[in-house]
């Protein structure tokens, strides 16, 4: 009997090794999908000269389909009216992090949310 509950413990420590990278790569590429759609809406936004309705849309489309509830996903800007050519434009997204770690072995507390921050000279012309 001693053995068997030494097993099924020593087991789970197993399982927690195993999957720890596992989840902290979920985790980085998580961050990274939100870091590369702040990218590409800035990049979209120079042309335009602002951030969009249909650009927001489209990027809250492309987070959704990773799995994030798409009414927890923030899309700012750093302005409201269209922005003439060489004035700069700041795009923030911020997305609810997972609690993907089963056990925190570190004694600091994990963020809460994703973060992107993305800026560019506009390159709308009349």
């Amino acid at each position: 009997m001693k053995e068997t509950v030494l097993r099924a413990l020593f087991m789970w420590l197993v399982l927690f090794i195993i999957l720890q990278p596992i989840f902290t790569y979920i985790d980085y590429l998580l961050d990274l999908q939100v870091k590369a759609n702040t990218s590409y809406i800035t990049q979209k936004a120079a042309t335009e000269g602002i951030v969009t309705a249909s650009m927001k849309s489209e990027v809250i489309a492309n987070l959704k389909a990773v799995g994030f509830p798409e009414a927890s996903i923030a899309i700012s800007s750093s302005t409201e009216t269209v922005q003439e050519r060489k004035q700069r434009i700041d795009v923030y997204i911020t997305a609810p992090r997972l609690n993907l770690f089963p056990y925190n072995f570190s004694g600091m507390s994990q963020p809460t949310s994703y973060y992107g921050h993305g800026s560019i000279m506009s390159e709308y012309l009349d």
